[in-house]
């Protein structure tokens, strides 16, 4: 059923990301070349205010060259748990504090890695002050759950793993 492993060899080795070359055998029989990715854990906060509001971000994604909405989140850094990389990022993000509920997690892509993003839910916000990333530019958006699928609907909401934490609230029971 597996693929096995025949050699490796690391085709590009940067601090956020590497890029392997795996020589595989299929259970085929066949041997081709994969390429796979080698990243961090990430998560991801939905934070929901006392009026029910939930907090959408846009940032600018250099990629698409688009600004695109998210929910807050990044990089789980090197010895840090997926709570404590929320609690940063949503510091880091929106400025902002909260109890946290686990609500699951899901594979970034897993055609080319097996980096996970946990989700949080955040409640009982509370702003704080926090040092911010020099690549990160923020706007910041506070809609209802009907307005967030509404957007959803009409593909304001592009960015996957925004859609992907989106269906994993929306099924929480």
């Amino acid at each position: 059923m597996g693929w096995k492993k025949l050699s490796s060899k690391l085709l590009l080795d940067h601090p956020r990301v590497q890029v392997i070359e795996d020589r595989v055998l299929l259970p085929n029989k066949h041997e081709i070349d994969y390429l796979r990715i080698e990243r961090p854990d990430a998560s991801m906060v939905i934070a929901i205010g006392e009026d029910g509001k939930i907090l959408l971000q846009k940032e600018y994604s250099y990629p698409p060259n688009e600004t695109l909405y998210q929910f807050p989140g990044g990089a789980i850094e090197k010895n840090e748990t997926p709570e404590k990389a929320a609690i940063r990022e949503l510091a880091e993000e929106a400025k902002l504090k909260g109890e946290l509920e686990y609500l699951g997690w899901f594979y970034v892509e897993n055609r080319r890695t097996k980096a996970m993003l946990h989700v949080f839910l955040a409640t009982q916000l509370e702003t704080v002050d926090s040092g911010q990333d020099i690549e990160e530019e923020f706007e910041d958006f506070w809609f209802s759950e009907q307005e967030v699928s509404d957007l959803i609907h009409a593909s304001a909401i592009r960015n996957y793993t925004a859609l992907a934490g989106w269906a994993m609230y929306k099924s929480r029971k």
